[in-house]
């Protein structure tokens, strides 16, 4: 629990613009169930932070694309990916090691 808040007091704005391997970590939290709110604090975002949505959607088009499956067919996916966690973790491990690869270790503003 220490770690979590000295974390999130001095955690900066990510300086990333490609994609990163903290967008890997926070899909797969919300493969695994935890909500937006617990990933933000978690994190170090503020409690109404649009960042884990924004990433978690960036590694789902990034799936889509791997799979060449299109994102107007797949909108609801994306939307509500909790609904989905399933369909999306087989995506996702059949992917991993190739999107690891394409991953860049995140820069933080300081």
């Amino acid at each position: 629990m220490i770690k979590e808040d000295r974390l999130s007091v001095s955690r900066p704005l990510l300086k990333t613009k490609g994609f990163s391997t903290l967008h890997l970590q926070i899909f797969e939290y919300i493969l695994i169930g935890k909500t937006n709110r617990e990933i933000n604090r978690i994190l170090g975002y503020t409690e109404r932070s649009h960042a884990v949505v924004d990433h978690s959607r960036k590694v789902m088009y990034k799936l889509l694309a791997m799979e060449d499956l299109h994102k107007a067919d797949f909108k609801d996916r994306v939307v509500y990916p909790r609904k989905f966690q399933f369909w999306w973790k087989k995506l996702l491990d059949k992917h991993k090691t190739e999107l690891l690869t394409m991953a860049i270790a995140p820069k933080f503003y300081e």
